[in-house]
C-alpha cells in the first residue's frame, strides 16, 4: 500500500497470478509512505465495515495499524504490517 496526498495505491504480487495495482482516491496528510499487509487480513477487516470510508491510523511501517469505520464507531481493528 502506497499512500500519497490524494491517492492510495494498492498493489499485490503473487507467484501464481502475477501482479496487479489499483489506485483509489484518499485523504492523506503526511509525507508519502509505503506499508505492506497480508491482503487476507486486510480484506477480513474491511468485510466487517458497512460504510464506504474507513479511517486508517498509521505510525510507521513496523508499528501496528488501527482501522475503524469512523470516529463514532465502537469497533477498532488492529492490523500488523509485513515487510515488503
Amino acid at each position: 500500500m502506497a499512500l500519497d496526498r490524494d491517492k492510495i495505491t494498492l498493489s499485490v504480487t503473487s507467484p501464481e497470478n502475477g501482479t496487479a495495482a489499483e489506485e483509489v482516491p484518499g485523504d492523506y496528510v503526511a509525507l508519502p509512505f509505503e506499508i505492506g499487509f497480508n491482503s487476507r487480513y486486510l480484506m477480513d477487516i474491511l468485510a466487517q465495515i458497512d460504510g464506504d470510508m474507513v479511517e486508517v491510523h498509521l505510525a510507521d511501517a513496523a508499528a501496528p495499524t488501527l482501522i475503524r469505520e469512523n470516529d463514532k464507531s465502537p469497533a477498532l481493528y488492529v492490523l500488523m504490517p509485513m515487510r515488503v
